[in-house]
């Protein structure tokens, strides 16, 4: 981090910068891409976007109407442009990365620095980490939550949202940024998940399905059924759309800025925004054209189910330093592997959650992940937080005490 007060007494790497002078409420996090007043927003990056903000942004200030205090900032890597953090070790295996974007974030709840904080999520960047570091996360509805103060990637994907260790938390967090959207049932018995199996098949590592599988097991003991659900738009086009999205609208924000003061970048996003000047008006505009296709038909699928049921992420969080996992007897770049199942609601504009679900036989987390109709993110959590009760979830959640700091 880049100034004094960035301190802390644990094991996981520099990732937060503590403000001074804190006050009375209940404390929580806020990623390097929101606005804090009197504070400094630097975007992860050594100087592109920097600026001292001079009022909080929306929803930080929302936090603080109920009760909560921003305590500390938490790394983002440049411009939230990778599914990795740096400077972010996993609370669960300090030589394993956190996952990205909001990395910090994951961790700084996972150890029990915060109970919750506020990260952003365009492909991934919230559900990615928090599944890595054994945390709840949630993805809004695109749309609901105010941006006002959040340092724009691409916005037409862009929205923020909690990080905490349970469903309930989030959703608490949830209604102050976004309100109380539509209620959820008293109880998920009788309710119907779509289970798209053929965005997984074969693709996912055999520790974790066998814990998503007893996360699916929790539910059905609770009452809940699981049908079959398929997908064909979203299981073809729903990466490509996004990361044609991702590199067009991240390079009309920033790639003027960055040709102006070179300086202001040095990593990964450099290669990114460039790629986006190469995306035509042409591939842009197919790819959101494709993305409405795949969001009407995951609203129509909401007409059979009420939610979806699917892994977060196909592996558990790969050692640092390694680019590559071997799903399926073939390698697959990491960054494909980590977006490949969180692409969907992201293109969609659904809300999603992920929760802990359990640990592996290594002991690591992997997590279960929940999309929705839109602005059902009360159910989302409902049904996430039978999945916590389940003995893998709550193994887990044992353990996650053991990495809170003292």
């Amino acid at each position: 981090m880049h100034e004094e007060v960035c301190a802390l007494s644990t094991d996981f790497g520099a990732y937060v910068e503590r403000f001074p002078h804190p006050e009375t409420g209940i404390p929580f996090a806020v990623k390097d891409f929101l606005d804090v007043a009197g504070q400094k927003t630097r975007n992860g990056t050594p100087g592109l976007g920097h600026h001292v903000a001079a009022d909080d942004a929306e929803v930080v200030a929302r936090m603080r109407a109920a009760g909560y205090v921003p305590v500390s900032r938490t790394t983002v890597p440049e411009l939230a442009w990778s599914v990795r953090t740096p400077g972010c070790r996993n609370p669960w295996a300090p030589d394993r990365d956190a996952g990205g974007s909001s990395g910090g974030s994951a961790v700084a709840v996972a150890i029990g620095d915060v109970p919750v904080a506020l990260g952003t999520d365009t492909g991934g960047s919230i559900r990615i980490p928090a599944a890595l570091c054994g945390v709840a996360g949630l993805r809004p509805t695109h749309g609901t939550v105010p941006m006002r103060g959040v340092t724009p990637l691409v916005p037409s994907m862009d929205t923020v949202g909690p990080i905490a260790r349970t469903a309930a938390d989030c959703l608490t967090v949830h209604r102050i940024l976004a309100g109380a959207g539509e209620p959820a049932p008293d109880t998920v018995e009788g309710l119907r998940l779509g289970w798209p199996e053929h965005l997984w098949r074969g693709k996912v590592d055999p520790e974790v399905l066998e814990v998503f599988e007893s996360a699916a097991g929790t539910l059905r003991a609770a009452g809940a059924e699981i049908v079959p659900a398929e997908l064909p738009l979203g299981a073809r086009h729903a990466r490509s759309a996004g990361f044609t999205t991702m590199l067009y609208e991240s390079a009309q924000q920033w790639w003027r800025a960055y040709s102006d003061d070179p300086s202001g970048l040095r990593g990964r996003a450099i290669g990114q925004l460039k790629a986006g000047t190469e995306v035509s008006r042409d591939d842009y505009d197919a790819a959101r054209a494709r993305a409405a296709e795949i969001a009407d038909e995951v609203d129509a699928v909401f007409r059979e189910v009420d939610a979806l049921l699917m892994p977060t992420l196909p592996v558990t969080a790969a050692p640092a330093g390694t680019d590559t996992v071997e799903l399926g007897g073939r390698a697959e770049s990491l960054e494909n592997a980590y977006y490949r199942l969180t692409a969907l609601a992201s293109v969609s504009g659904h809300p999603a959650l992920t929760v802990p679900a359990g640990l592996t036989g290594a002991g690591l987390p992997a997590g279960a992940q929940l999309v929705g109709p839109r602005r059902q993110e009360a159910l989302l959590c409902l049904l996430g937080g039978v999945i916590e009760t389940g003995p893998p979830a709550r193994a887990l959640a044992r353990a996650r005490t053991g990495r809170t700091p003292s």
